[in-house]
């Protein structure tokens, strides 16, 4: 007798018979399941190619049973069973891999995966297997028919069952992993589809994570995909029940509708080149894949992503680069690092070599270039196309559509086109620095700004002790530009907080109201706001960027490090600064503490004397 037994349940079946179904699911959650070993669907099929003609698809019956179980593992998969005619109780156990177990599949496709490597295909033939699918395509009806035939034999040498009534054998269309195969072409199961359709709206969020798996499983048919089911993983995000409006299903139609009309793809073939077209709208990324045929661009499938939150608060140009090497990438899956051509209206070889380092850190750089650069068969094109319908179906006018992308970052970058990053000849020199450090458990913060060859203090003082270094520095920044409101001049900085800001994130976050790319109000907001005003009233400007604590005598290297002496003197005040209100509220604060204290204090002494 084993110590562990689970029930066996009734699964009615769609011929309204019943299955008996042993019931795994807390030996499953108790499982330690293995890295699933497992052939991926979505690639699987681009070894086929488009010149297969015909195929035979085989489905072996009880593939499971034919896994022996070691002997330590049977008590695991006990049962209780009453035969139906003595009713006589007696517990079974499974000698063999049982079904609803979730390590079958996996444990099973590696086993039918060591048998098959004794097996040879034959010239002109492809053998495909997934966990206990196996497909066999062929470019002649004869060569299938014997594949096919010397593969069966070879599964009953193996002692192997093969289901007759899923067998098909020697057609020019066969249904394989949810996917019709026909002359080279793909196409999604109708009954799919039509599983997909009947499902209701969903109300709560395991219910959409479910909508989403199986339409994931549709993804390469649904042009911008992404962008579609953004709104589903938006009500996941969402805290609280899920709200579902008159809006939402009309998202969900639209994409139902699409799913209806899904086109047909064609199975890709490794020796022809790829054409890969990419473009980004709205924080998604979008592109086709297609291969020329009679010189016409048939679609090998559809991808889109959605950009990652640091990469939507980027220029829409740095967002084609990283879109075009997130695509790359799904693309290799496919074309198995075939040849493949990138044609995008962006320059993207030029913005990765010259652009950028300013927004991009040093790994994802480093991930890019090797994507995008290193790769001998991979060509980058520029082409004035807004589209995968003008990339599928011609050439449109190209007046008006190009453009310069470096000079365009520039645009939608700088605050001010005559803000320069190098210092300039006239005009005054100011040293700024914030200076926020914590001297007897107590946070001091200050600024300072010093100006001119002999760096006289120009203006410091104390600030808020609750303000970060960060913050210092932004508003001694702040400070200078208005002290050169009308004037020209330099200011040196080594915040590069602050130097981003001006010279790099600055335009973008005005323009989206200082929010964020994940919708969050942006730290500082108030000082960056009055900051980036501020830069519009000097005459004529140059923020420059210096390395802190520099040893030297040299004249950057003495401004830098006086202003940064004085704003840690001037931060030596902040006690002494503290605003009324605030020193007010403390003093109520503390005593407001007090007078509970002694409360709670006589309470207890109150219920001791009780």
């Amino acid at each position: 007798m084993s110590p562990f037994n689970t029930p066996i349940l009734p699964i009615k079946k769609a011929d309204g018979s019943y299955q008996l179904v042993h019931d795994l699911r807390e030996i499953n959650k108790r499982t330690v399941a293995h890295f699933p070993v497992v052939a991926n669907p979505y690639t699987l099929l681009s070894r086929l190619g488009p010149k297969k003609q015909y195929y035979s698809v085989i489905d072996l019956k009880d593939a499971f049973w034919a896994c022996p179980l070691d002997e330590k593992s049977k008590d695991y998969f006990a049962f209780e069973w009453e035969d139906p005619v003595t009713h006589r109780r007696q517990q079974l156990r499974w000698t063999v891999l049982p079904q609803g177990f979730t390590e079958s599949p996996n444990l099973f496709g590696q086993a039918l995966e060591q048998i098959l490597q004794e097996y040879q295909t034959g010239e002109g033939v492809t053998l495909i297997q997934y966990v206990d699918d196996l497909l066999i395509a062929g470019e002649t009806e004869d060569k299938v028919r014997a594949e096919s035939i010397r593969l069966l034999n070879f599964l009953s040498a193996k002692e192997l069952k093969v289901s007759k009534a899923k067998l098909q054998f020697i057609e020019e269309e066969v249904k394989y992993l949810g996917h019709y195969l026909r002359k080279g072409e793909k196409k999604i199961d109708p009954e799919r589809v039509k599983g997909i359709l009947s499902i209701p709206p969903p109300k709560s969020k395991k219910q959409i994570r479910q909508l989403l798996s199986l339409m994931g499983y549709c993804r390469q048919w649904i042009k911008n995909y992404s962008t579609k089911v953004k709104f589903l993983y938006e009500k996941l995000s969402q805290g609280g029940l899920v709200k579902w409006d008159e809006k939402d299903d009309k998202h969900l139609k639209a994409l139902q509708h699409d799913l209806v009309n899904a086109p047909v793809l064609s199975l890709p073939d490794l020796k022809r080149p790829f054409y890969l077209f990419v473009n980004t709208d709205s924080g998604t990324v979008y592109r086709v894949l297609t291969q020329e045929w009679a010189g016409k661009k048939k679609p090998v499938g559809y991808l889109s992503k959605l950009l990652d939150p640091v990469s939507r608060g980027w220029p829409t140009c740095l967002q084609a680069l990283v879109a075009c090497a997130l695509l790359v990438e799904e693309a290799n899956k496919i074309t198995f690092n075939g040849e493949l051509r990138v044609l995008s209206p962006h320059n993207i070889r030029g913005i990765l070599q010259q652009k950028a380092e300013k927004w991009i850190t040093d790994a994802r750089l480093l991930k890019y270039e090797g994507i995008l650069l290193d790769s001998p068969k991979l060509t980058l094109e520029v082409r004035a196309l807004q589209n995968p319908a003008q990339f599928l179906y011609g050439k449109p006018s190209e007046d008006g559509l190009a453009h310069e992308c470096l000079s365009t970052i520039e645009e939608q970058t700088k605050i001010r086109p005559d803000l320069d990053e190098e210092e300039l000849e006239e005009g005054d020199k100011l040293f700024v620095d914030g200076s926020s450090r914590v001297i007897n458990e107590k946070r001091v913060s200050g600024y300072a700004i010093v100006a001119g060859e002999r760096l006289a203090v120009i203006e410091s003082g104390p600030l808020s002790g609750f303000w970060s270094a960060q913050a210092c520095e932004l508003y001694a920044v702040l400070r200078a530009l208005q002290l050169l409101k009308d004037k020209s001049g330099t200011i040196y900085t080594d915040s590069k907080y602050a130097y981003e800001i001006i010279h790099t994130f600055g335009k973008i976050w005005e323009e989206r109201e200082l929010i964020n790319s994940q919708g969050k109000n942006l730290i500082h907001q108030d000082l960056i706001r009055k900051l980036l005003k501020a830069l519009r009233g000097p005459k004529k400007m140059a923020v420059v960027h210096l390395k802190g604590h520099q040893k030297g005598l040299d004249f950057k290297s003495r401004g830098n490090n006086a202003a940064d002496q004085e704003a840690r003197r001037a931060a030596l005040q902040t006690s002494q600064s503290t605003p009324r209100k605030i020193r007010r509220l403390k003093e109520k604060s503390v005593r407001l503490a007090e007078g509970i204290c002694k409360r709670y204090i006589a309470l207890l002494c109150k219920k001791k004397r009780k």
